[in-house]
C-alpha cells in the first residue's frame, strides 16, 4: 500500500514540476515576445523603407539613415551615397522591382529583417563585378538577410546584409544556371 501511495505522490509531485516548466517557459516566451514601442517604431522603420523602395521612393529610405551609415555586404561597405548608387543601379535593371518584408525579429536598437528583392532584367545593362550584364529579360528574385543598428534618434547607423549573390548573378546571366 505504501509503495503505490509512493508512487502516486512521486506521479503527483512530477505532474506538479511539468506543470510549473511550462508556465515558466510560457511566461518567458510571452515576456521575450513583448516588444516596446520603441522597438516596434523601429521594426517599422525597416518594413516601410521595403515599401518606399517598391514604390520608387529611394529619397524616403535615404532619410531613415544616419549621415555616418554603412551597410556591410558581401560586395563591400558602402556608405549613404554608395548605398543609393547601387539601389539605383537595381531599380534601373528590374522593372516591377519589388521589396518584401518576410520576417523581422527586434530587439533593442537592432532588427534582423529577411526579405524578398524581386524584378524583370528587362532594364538597363547591370555593372556586376564579372562585367556588364546585358538583360535577360527573365525574372530576378533574391532573399536579403539583413540586421540594422538604430541610433538613440531611430536612424539606420550601420547593417549588415548577407544575399546570395551566386544565385542572384546566375539570374542576371553572369554563370550559367544549373543543370
Amino acid at each position: 500500500m505504501n509503495a503505490v501511495r509512493f508512487v502516486k505522490q512521486g506521479v503527483l509531485l512530477l505532474v506538479c514540476v511539468f506543470a510549473l516548466a511550462g508556465a515558466s517557459l510560457i511566461a518567458a516566451q510571452d515576456a521575450a515576445t513583448d516588444v516596446s514601442a520603441e522597438e516596434e517604431s523601429l521594426r517599422n522603420v525597416s518594413i516601410q523603407n521595403a515599401l518606399a523602395l517598391t514604390a520608387g521612393d529611394l529619397d524616403a529610405v535615404i532619410e531613415t539613415l544616419a549621415e555616418n551609415y554603412v551597410v556591410h555586404s558581401p560586395l563591400g561597405d558602402l556608405d549613404r551615397e554608395g548605398f543609393r548608387a547601387f539601389v539605383q543601379a537595381v531599380t534601373a535593371s528590374l522593372s516591377d522591382f519589388t521589396v518584401t518584408t518576410d520576417a523581422s525579429i527586434v530587439e533593442g536598437t537592432t532588427v534582423a529583417g529577411r526579405s524578398t528583392w524581386a524584378g524583370v532584367f528587362d532594364g538597363e545593362p547591370f555593372a556586376s563585378p564579372f562585367g556588364l550584364l546585358e538583360p535577360t529579360g527573365q525574372p530576378v528574385t533574391v532573399i536579403v538577410h539583413t540586421y540594422f543598428r538604430f541610433d538613440e534618434e531611430g536612424l539606420i547607423v550601420e547593417e549588415w546584409t548577407m544575399t546570395d549573390l551566386l544565385g542572384f548573378f546566375t539570374q542576371l546571366g553572369a554563370f550559367p544556371a544549373p543543370a
